[in-house]
């Protein structure tokens, strides 16, 4: 990528603690970064605008600083020496150079920060800011020459793809659309063509990320309401599923005897979430729900996985938020969406039931939602099929004319304990779906309906609860008794 050999002469990295940092951007970080997309940004184009350009060098160390801290156990940041004199240094290097390609970096490395430490609402603040910032840029630049200048091509050839992947993704951290549309630079911006790339990981952090890059391709594949702007076909998204098991059973297969066994837990969980992700990716080849027949082991695997960390929770609850639980792995994917997911898709009733169950035992929040939430809206999902099946006359959950798909759980008068959910029915037409809509109960748990509950939702929904692998699961502390009430929900036996 030759886009740099315009910029300043060459500085010097720095002493021997900001070289290691740098190193360790070369080795360890960028890698971690290419796993989403943008190879050869994060590993050939910054390192060498870090070479040339002093603000970007003190970003870039503060950036390789968090990733060190945050996911490879490093020391933390207030002990952190290059942290520490660089974070002053990027942003006095920024504001005396405010070249524009400058500060978007800056914006993107901050938020890349954010993202590293799962904070996903303020690292996307700094990508709308970026996004600002580039189309006040081209509203300026956009009658003159200048759009053909060096300064220019970085920008629309190498950043603001950068910025564009991120915006595509953002739906996946379970925030809503946002839109770079209504942009003066959004008809020159497309996102990253490149892929995943995964390369073999020696730490269980690596692997987490390199399965979360895979996950947000898997998870717009999903939705059927909202096609992502770069498609990714689904053979090459499951060869990526296909690379990342196999560098994982390398990874396992290295461990020390010692390490495998204080990792159990966590080489279980990374394990749930592929096999729910390569579920994913073989459904969203075809059109109808009834699909999911297909693949009852899977499902029945995913709940065998959760009946065995429900054993050891039962003994000691705080094992659920112990990051040494997990191998130290203090943000992850969460626990709710492979329950959620196999709650609504799997056709065999007992194995739903059991997800419904684990579900309704969980009692965490995880970023824009909690178990309980999840439990209601997949246990009316659920009845709502079963209906449907008994009201056609038909015995068993696996013709797809009883199956739904969720559109959006919102709730419109915070007065009632009461939420809405709107859903398709066959034929399941992506521009203009038969909705139909069921009010959803939520007097069992009051928290559902108070003033901190977020409502509405609806993409993650589609997307099987999927929101990233920044997430820290927290207690509610939940008194609602969904799981030990004893209400079964009614099946029709199969004939």
């Amino acid at each position: 990528m030759n886009l740099i050999h315009f910029v300043a002469p060459m500085s010097s990295i720095g002493d021997s603690d900001d070289k290691r940092s740098f190193q360790f951007w070369v080795e360890q970080a960028a890698p971690i970064f290419s796993c989403y997309f943008g190879h050869s940004f994060w590993t050939q184009l910054l390192p060498q605008l870090g070479f040339v350009r002093p603000a970007v060098k003190h970003m870039l160390l503060v950036t390789s600083s968090v990733v060190e801290n945050t996911a490879l156990e490093g020391g933390p940041l207030d002990q952190n020496i290059v942290y520490q004199s660089h974070y002053t240094k990027a942003i006095q290097a920024t504001c005396s150079s405010p070249q524009v390609e400058n500060v978007l970096l800056a914006c993107l490395l901050f938020a890349c920060c954010d993202f590293m430490k799962g904070s996903y609402d303020s690292g996307l603040r700094h990508i709308r800011s970026g996004l600002s910032i580039m189309d006040e840029w081209y509203n300026s630049i956009r009658n003159s020459n200048l759009k053909a200048s060096p300064s220019a091509r970085l920008i629309i050839n190498a950043i603001g793809p950068i910025f564009v992947s991120y915006i595509d993704k953002s739906p996946t951290y379970g925030f809503g659309d946002i839109t770079v549309d209504n942009c003066a630079c959004a008809g020159m911006l497309t996102p990253s063509l490149e892929l995943p790339y995964i390369a073999p990981f020696n730490h269980i952090h690596g692997a987490l990320h390199a399965l979360d890059g895979i996950a947000h391709y898997v998870a717009r594949l999903m939705d059927w309401r909202k096609q992502s702007w770069t498609l990714s076909p689904p053979q090459k998204i499951q060869m990526l599923l296909d690379t990342w098991r196999m560098s994982f059973d390398r990874f396992e297969t290295s461990l020390t005897p010692a390490k495998r066994d204080a990792y159990t837990m966590a080489l279980s969980y990374l394990r749930i979430y592929h096999t729910m992700f390569g579920v994913m990716v073989r459904a969203s080849a075809g059109d109808s729900e009834a699909i999911y027949e297909r693949f009852d082991e899977e499902f029945k695997w995913i709940v065998d996985r959760y009946d065995d960390f429900t054993t050891s929770w039962a003994k000691d609850d705080s094992l659920k938020f112990s990051a040494g639980t997990w191998a130290n792995l203090e943000y992850h994917f969460g626990f709710i969406p492979p329950l959620f997911f196999t709650a609504i898709k799997c056709r065999d009733p007992t194995t739903r039931m059991d997800a419904l169950n684990h579900l309704g035992s969980l009692r965490v929040v995880e970023n824009n939602w909690t178990s309980c939430t999840a439990y209601v809206i997949a246990k009316k999902m659920m009845q709502i099929e079963t209906n449907l099946s008994i009201i056609n006359d038909r015995t068993d959950l696996t013709d797809q004319r009883d199956l739904i798909r969720p559109i959006e759980a919102y709730i419109t008068d915070k007065r009632m304990p009461q939420a809405g959910l709107d859903y398709a029915v066959y034929p399941f037409i992506k521009d203009q779906p038969l909705i139909q809509h069921e009010t959803i109960d939520l007097s069992d748990c009051p928290a559902l309906s108070s003033p901190s509950a977020r409502w509405p939702l609806a993409r993650i929904l589609r997307i099987g609860g999927y929101q990233g692998g920044g997430i820290t699961p927290a207690p509610t502390n939940c008194h609602c008794q969904f799981y030990s009430c004893g209400n079964r929900l009614f099946y029709r036996p199969r004939t």
